[in-house]
């Protein structure tokens, strides 16, 4: 019913203003529009990866679990190959950088990269490049489209090979990417800016808020937002939160050594996000923290630790500096200060995790990064948004976001539920057709993954969940036609990332001092009782 709403909606658009007719035949027009919007919903290949990942990804993990149940002499075997092939690493003609290096202490069964068949090359000028360092590595080694131009199912593939991302995550994160940021009857979208790539619809999808796609750097759309892990606020660059930001990585990595251990842990990425969390709202006087975009730009700062350790977050993986560097594309100058060159995996060699990240880990790791910041800053009234002046005090927090009735209570499924609710309702009002759509669509592609969470299927929001749109900084219904200039900022420029250096011979990271840290030190998220 509702696509059939949808169709009739663009066909009378068509029709009755025709300066907004595609330049082909109407009926033309109607299929292909058919086709993509039948591709999202029902497409037997997505459909038929979907669970052939989901199908591997069970495999992968019941054979991870039975490997750690062998004798810890088997391990300490396993570390001491380990160790016998970092030691392989360059002492010298290497990439520096400050941190002291650890030792996973068990890569049994677990992948290691690079591999064949996916080198590293620098990214071309017209190549979309943005705010995700993950879908930036995927594309410098071709795990997806080198242009940066995705689809959702070169998504889900690429995020599962390199990164080990659970077909939920990924269903997600890259399905909201297409529905708020990109082009649903193609699923595609731009991993950077906006771009004409990502537009099937022509005229007639900006008058529907598809327009180009904002991409993932579109401030506020779906990913994106302030407080990140290594950009800048959209308002206090001019625009530019795409590119790595050096005093922003500079915090993680002080961070990493004063509560980390020289790790990029848990521990580290709480008190780092906390850290920009309070620069944030003091000096940006847009700074906009609700959700949708803000648990996901949370989640996103977990997934450092999560998805960059050299091994297994939890069992034996080290989130360490080396590793970690290289993922985010960061240089470290002689005199202490950073450049941003192309993300990429370790060339030194780096191992997988070894089963995936679903859904409820990425969501354990919001509620504990955002827990343990309001502990830090003594308030747990976090999401809000400043007028103009900085300083808001605390609209709601994440006990209300997920809070009792539809959403189940403070816990993983009561949060994970209000991100769907707050993912899609928030834009219903300005894009009820296409979303509709789009949220029908990510259910049936991705089999229910919210099923385990017993969400409700998304009508519209509740005045708590709802993100206020009387803020300034609140992102606008097709910002690259109607809103072209939010508060004098391109909010949909084509930029994609600009960097300071290359590192087009692949070279490794040096060694520096490693020692076999206690599995302990990166452990997984573990969420704390929410206040």
């Amino acid at each position: 019913m509702k696509t059939t709403l949808l169709l009739s909606l663009l066909a009378a658009t068509a029709f009755a203003f025709p300066w907004m007719r595609p330049d082909e035949a109407p009926d033309s027009f109607v299929q292909n529009a058919k086709r993509g919007l039948r591709t999202m919903a029902k497409d037997p290949e997505l459909v038929a990866l979907i669970k052939r990942l989901h199908a591997e990804e069970i495999a992968e993990k019941e054979a991870f679990f039975a490997n750690n149940k062998r004798s810890s002499e088997d391990f300490f075997e396993d570390v001491l190959n380990s160790v016998e092939d970092i030691e392989k690493r360059a002492t010298s003609s290497c990439l520096s950088h400050p941190l002291p290096d650890f030792y996973p202490t068990n890569i049994t069964g677990l992948k290691k990269l690079p591999e064949p068949g996916y080198p590293y090359m620098d990214p071309k000028p017209s190549d979309q490049r943005g705010p995700c360092p993950g879908m930036n590595t995927l594309a410098n080694h071709g795990y997806i489209p080198r242009n940066g131009i995705v689809s959702l199912a070169q998504t889900l593939v690429g995020a599962k090979q390199l990164f080990n991302m659970g077909v939920d995550l990924t269903a997600f994160l890259a399905g909201g990417s297409v529905v708020l940021a990109g082009d649903i009857p193609s699923t595609l979208y731009s991993i950077g800016g906006a771009d004409s790539r990502t537009n099937s619809l022509g005229v007639v999808g900006g008058a529907l808020g598809t327009e180009t796609g904002t991409g993932l750097s579109g401030h506020l759309r779906f990913k994106e937002g302030d407080s990140s892990a290594t950009r800048e606020d959209f308002y206090l660059t001019n625009g530019d939160n795409h590119n790595l930001n050096a005093s922003v990585f500079l915090d993680l990595q002080n961070a990493a050594k004063t509560v980390g251990g020289n790790q990029y842990n848990v521990a580290a990425v709480t008190q780092h996000f906390a850290h920009h969390y309070n620069h944030s709202k003091q000096t940006n006087p847009y700074f906009y923290f609700f959700p949708p975009s803000a648990p996901l730009t949370i989640g996103a700062i977990y997934f450092i630790p999560g998805f960059m350790s050299n091994g297994t977050i939890g069992f034996g993986g080290v989130a360490n500096e080396a590793s970690v560097s290289s993922f985010l594309g960061t240089y470290f100058n002689s005199d202490g200060s950073v450049t941003y060159m192309p993300e990429q995996i370790p060339p030194q060699g780096w191992y997988r995790r070894g089963f995936a990240m679903n859904l409820a880990e990425g969501i354990d790791g919001i509620i504990t990064l955002y827990s343990g910041a309001a502990l830090l800053l003594g308030d747990p009234l976090l999401f809000g948004a400043n007028t103009g002046s900085p300083n808001f005090t605390g609209a709601y927090g994440l006990s209300t976001f997920g809070g009792s009735g539809n959403y189940g209570g403070t816990t993983v499924k009561g949060v994970a539920c209000a991100i769907e609710q707050a993912t899609y309702a928030d834009f219903i009002s300005e894009f009820s057709s296409i979303l509709n759509t789009g949220a029908a669509v990510l259910n049936t592609l991705s089999g229910g993954f919210l099923s385990e969470f017993g969400c409700p299927v998304p009508t519209g929001a509740s005045a708590e969940v709802a993100a206020p749109s009387g803020y300034a900084a609140y992102p606008k219904p097709s910002p690259c036609t109607l809103n072209k200039m939010q508060l004098g900022v391109n909010q949909c420029a084509p930029d994609t990332n600009t960097y300071g250096r290359m590192n087009s011979a692949k070279v490794p990271f040096c060694l520096n001092n490693a020692t076999v840290p206690k599995p302990s030190t990166n452990p997984l998220p573990v969420p704390p009782g929410i206040q």
